[in-house]
């Protein structure tokens, strides 16, 4: 959904009126907590999934400080948010994300003996014995929308403090900068 975000976040500048040239001069700080962030969670899910539970928190926990540092620009508090719940949830299932089952079966049917099983990557099967399955991947995106795609409250949260700032660097940047030039002449 990450993915999907700064996709849909571009398209949208793009259509308002936005520039790439916004993107080329983003200034966040404490870049490389994105990098460090994935590698530690990819890693762990591909090479060492018995600590699945301690790269996700250490992998969140990074993210979450990188939105903290940078909380006053547009969007980020809703990513911090939206990683925040990302992170509760899964913490207290263990370093993995509730999946609706049902959705699952839909969208993917091949992984679903994998989903029950508890491996399929950082995602556990939703059920009573999961926690806080409100916050778990239990909504079920499909046509209209381009790929089917199961997301949870924090995902929303977290796309729409990705698509804020896209749009802040892009369009409102640029009429910025315009604002700028027209002083000066």
């Amino acid at each position: 959904m990450f993915i999907d975000s700064i996709v849909y976040g571009i398209i949208i500048s793009l259509i308002l009126g936005g520039s790439f040239q916004g993107l080329l001069a983003i200034s966040l700080k404490q870049p490389l907590l994105i990098v460090l962030s994935f590698f530690i969670q990819f890693g762990s899910i591909f090479i060492f999934p018995n600590y699945l539970l301690t790269a996700v928190i250490i992998s969140n926990f990074g993210l979450l400080f990188f939105c903290f540092v940078n909380v006053k620009v547009t969007g980020f508090k809703y990513m911090l948010i939206g990683l925040f719940l990302n992170l509760i949830v899964m913490i207290l299932n263990r370093g993995r994300m509730p999946v609706d089952v049902e959705a699952a079966k839909i969208m993917s049917p091949k992984d679903v003996p994998a989903l029950l099983a508890g491996k399929y990557g950082k995602h556990i099967a939703l059920s009573d014995h999961t926690h806080l399955n409100f916050l778990g991947d239990i909504f079920f995106l499909r046509y209209p929308y381009p790929r089917p795609i199961i997301i949870s409250l924090g995902d929303i949260v977290l796309s729409i403090g990705v698509i804020l700032f896209l749009y802040s660097v892009m369009v409102k940047g640029k009429k910025k900068s315009k604002e700028v030039v027209g002083y000066g002449a």
